[in-house]
């Protein structure tokens, strides 16, 4: 065989073993979006699910005594609720740029991706479209945050008009209280879901 020959088939080799290389990658970065698609989608299902019976829980003790009532459904049951669907691995909770329990404080990480949800509502993006995920392949973590916009509904104890009355019962159950003075449709906070499988049981 000539050093020629040699040279091209050498040559062949190097191109079939580069193409495989990078078709490798392709199916793994294939996999890793089908995956992640897979984690937004429960993430978004846990999120609506735990957004449901919150909103329910505290509208009907509201109703039944006030917007006193709906302060301690925040400090009592929110978190209970958030228990109820933080399992196999997930872990569900809120946090705020202003956070009225102070347990719900967000991390630098977070902060920035809060201050660009408040910039996407700010710019009309609808809030349901307002969110951010990320999977991590090596370490296999998950975290999906989700904006929570001022509703009508959450004037009434974090708006900029709040009762004196309300004002004392928040600040007996939240002294750190920093969540009001919102305006209807600003971002109030977020959802936050993490999730990794080495935590499933």
């Amino acid at each position: 065989m000539t050093e020629t020959k040699r040279s091209t088939i050498q040559t062949v080799i190097n191109a079939c073993v580069i193409s495989l290389t990078v078709f490798a990658g392709s199916v793994h970065a294939n996999d890793e979006i089908a995956q992640k698609a897979q984690l937004d989608m429960q993430a978004k299902k846990i999120t609506n699910a735990f957004a449901t019976e919150l909103k329910t829980t505290l509208m009907a003790a509201v109703a039944k005594g006030g917007l006193s009532a709906g302060v301690e459904v925040c400090q009592e049951q929110a978190p209970e609720i958030a228990k109820k669907y933080s399992s196999h691995g997930w872990q569900i909770s809120r946090t705020s740029l202003k956070t009225r329990n102070s347990q719900n404080t967000p991390n630098i990480d977070e902060i920035a991706i809060l201050q660009d949800f408040a910039k996407r509502l700010a710019s009309g993006e609808p809030a349901k479209t307002v969110f951010y995920s990320n999977l991590n392949p090596q370490s296999g973590e998950y975290q999906f945050m989700k904006a929570i916009p001022t509703g009508q509904v959450c004037l009434a104890c974090h708006g900029e008009n709040i009762s004196d009355d309300l004002k004392a019962k928040i600040r007996a159950h939240y002294p750190k209280d920093t969540a009001t003075g919102f305006k209807l449709g600003e971002l109030r906070g977020a959802f936050k879901v993490y999730f990794n499988a080495s935590n499933v049981q």
